[in-house]
């Protein structure tokens, strides 16, 4: 019996060690999972943001074809201040590529434009910035990487007006672009 006893503490003793590695297992496990959860989370936040910062962009897009539509419906009828905004676009005979895959444009190209809407009416718009705080958006008087270019259609009585958007979003090396075309059809183009 008394032998017993004795292998029974000496297992007891060696047994001590064992709890201390245990915790230091568990501990690196849990670890391992919340860095894991942490990683999945941050995904998820960021293709969350990806996405709303794409419908933001595209209701700017949107805002942009309705106010060149306003402004063009309004020339039609030769309303002053909406005939000024219209003769100031500038109407190009090709366009001019805008976004593109590796980086977004650090100016307007030529021809080049965004509008506004103001207190007196619609604005045209040159001053652009090609690095927005958070997706492509119109700031006050600044377009912040978003631009209009209105092509002439070769052999039609119509324009062509190309808005795009490029901006870098949160936890992509690339830039995100959108573009959109709207046809305006006029008898004096």
């Amino acid at each position: 019996m008394r032998q017993r006893g004795v292998r029974v503490s000496k297992l007891k003793h060696l047994s001590r060690g064992d709890t201390l590695i245990e915790v230091m297992i568990a501990m690196t496990l849990f670890s391992m999972v919340a860095i894991g959860a942490m990683i999945v989370m941050n995904r998820g936040l960021s293709l969350a943001q990806r996405s709303l910062e794409i419908t933001l962009a595209r209701q700017q897009i949107d805002a942009q074809a309705e106010m060149l539509r306003y402004v063009h419906q309004k020339f039609k009828e030769d309303d002053g201040p909406y005939t000024v905004v219209w003769d100031s676009l500038d109407k190009i005979t090709s366009p001019v590529q805008l976004v593109g895959v590796e980086s977004c444009p650090t100016s307007l190209p030529s021809g080049g434009f965004s509008l506004a809407s103001s207190a007196g009416g619609i604005d045209k718009v040159v001053n652009y910035s090609s690095n927005p705080a958070t997706y492509a958006r119109m700031v006050g008087t600044e377009a912040q990487g978003i631009s209009t270019q209105l092509v002439r259609v070769q052999g039609g009585a119509a324009y062509d007006a190309y808005i795009q958007a490029c901006w870098y979003s949160v936890g992509g090396d690339r830039p995100v672009t959108i573009g959109t075309i709207v046809r305006l059809y006029d008898s004096e183009a």
